[in-house]
C-alpha cells in the first residue's frame, strides 16, 4: 500500500496577489495537477494546507482519495507541513511532493514504485527532483528532527536511490508568475500531460 503527502500550506509570496495553488493549467488547478498523476498509485493522499487553505476545500472535495490536514504552523516552512502530515501516513511507503510541482507525469510514480529502497529520488539528466518516495520506517527519523532543519537536511543524511526518468517536470516548481507562464507554454507545447 502506498499513500501520498502533498505540502500546500505556504503563503505563495512570490506570485503576488495570486494564490498559486489555484492557478489554472490546462483545465486543472496547480494543486490538482499535483494530485492527478499521483492519485492512481495511492490509496490516500494527504494535502497539508495552511495559508488560504480554506480556498482549497471546494477544489479538493471532488478528489475522493484526498484528505486535508491543516498546518497552523505553516510560517515555519515546508518541513513543518511534512511533519504535520506524516503522523497520518499508515501505508508502508509514501510519496512526498510540494504542491507547486504540477508537471510530473504519472509514469514517474509507476517507475519509482518498482524500486525497493528506503528513499527513492527521481532524476532527469542527472538532476534530482520531486516526488520523493519513502519507506514509512524513515518517518520517525524525520519527525525527530528539529523544525529548524529541512527535508534537504534529512536527505543529506540518507543514501537515496536515484532513478533516472524521462520527465523534466520533476525539476519544475512554480514559484513566480513567470514560472507559471513558462509552465503554461511548456504544457501547451507538450500537448498537456
Amino acid at each position: 500500500m502506498v499513500e501520498g503527502l502533498i505540502a500546500a500550506a505556504g503563503r505563495s509570496r512570490r506570485t503576488g496577489e495570486h494564490y498559486k495553488m489555484l492557478l489554472e493549467l490546462e483545465g486543472l488547478t496547480l494543486i490538482e495537477r499535483a494530485i492527478a498523476p499521483m492519485e492512481p498509485w495511492c490509496s490516500r493522499i494527504m494535502v497539508v494546507t495552511g495559508h488560504r487553505g480554506h480556498l482549497l476545500g471546494p477544489v479538493l472535495e471532488s478528489w475522493s482519495k484526498v484528505e486535508m490536514v491543516d498546518n497552523p504552523d505553516y510560517d515555519q516552512g515546508m518541513f513543518s507541513s511534512i511533519k504535520k502530515g506524516l503522523p497520518r501516513i499508515t501505508a508502508e511507503r509514501f510519496f512526498f511532493l510540494p504542491g507547486d510541482y504540477g508537471l510530473v507525469s504519472s509514469h514517474v510514480y509507476q517507475a519509482m514504485l518498482e524500486v525497493d529502497a528506503p528513499v527513492v529520488l527521481p532524476s532527469y539528466q542527472g538532476r534530482t527532483g520531486h516526488p520523493v518516495l519513502f519507506q514509512s520506517r524513515v518517518a520517525d527519523d524525520i519527525l525527530s528532527m528539529p523544525n529548524t532543519l529541512s527535508l534537504r537536511d534529512f536527505m543529506a543524511r540518507q543514501k537515496p536511490y536515484r532513478l533516472e526518468v524521462d520527465c523534466p517536470g520533476i525539476l519544475i516548481d512554480i514559484d513566480t508568475m513567470e514560472d507559471y507562464q513558462q509552465a503554461r507554454e511548456w504544457l501547451a507545447a507538450q500537448g498537456g500531460l
